[in-house]
């Protein structure tokens, strides 16, 4: 199985409700920046063709997803609990009856907790960057049992 963690693009700051901050001009670019480099995976069989998108109902991680749902024809589905202090173990049992590769698209602390537990073995704030993507790839069923086959970073394409 291969699950691919996003962060969301650079958001704004200072909206009155932290769920409804959409991104910015440029987070949008690095969203579809992120939808680009993901399609690339998809032709080259990296990430099955049948794979979903789950994406936190927060405006700017779904924005994050419809960016990466038009480069990758992918369907996006929102899932209430991978918000910024979403539970890592629950998500962790969630994903281990999926039978498809997953792109995740949430926010800090959520995406490095996640990608800490499941590539160590443990949960702790792993740094990331705005739209960074790690794709990983094993065995979800025990943590620490995936290894990271790829990673995207925005200001690749930033210069």
């Amino acid at each position: 199985m291969k699950i691919c963690i996003v962060r969301h693009g650079s958001a704004e700051i200072g909206a009155d409700e932290d769920n409804l901050r959409q991104l910015t001009a440029k987070g949008q670019g690095q969203a579809q920046g992120a939808g680009r480099w993901l399609a690339e995976l998809l032709a080259k069989g990296d990430l099955s063709d049948n794979a979903r998108i789950f994406a936190s109902p927060y405006l700017r991680a779904r924005q994050t997803a419809d960016a990466i749902a038009a480069a990758t024809s992918l369907a996006v589905e929102e899932h209430e609990e991978i918000v910024p202090h979403g539970k890592v173990e629950r998500l962790v049992e969630q994903l281990t009856s999926e039978q498809t590769d997953i792109v995740l698209v949430s926010h800090l602390p959520l995406v490095g907790r996640l990608a800490a537990k499941l590539v160590d073995g443990q949960i702790y704030d792993q740094p990331w960057s705005p739209a960074e993507c790690w794709l990983l790839e094993g065995d979800i069923a025990a943590s620490g049992c995936m290894s990271v086959a790829s990673v995207w970073y925005p200001a690749l394409e930033e210069g």
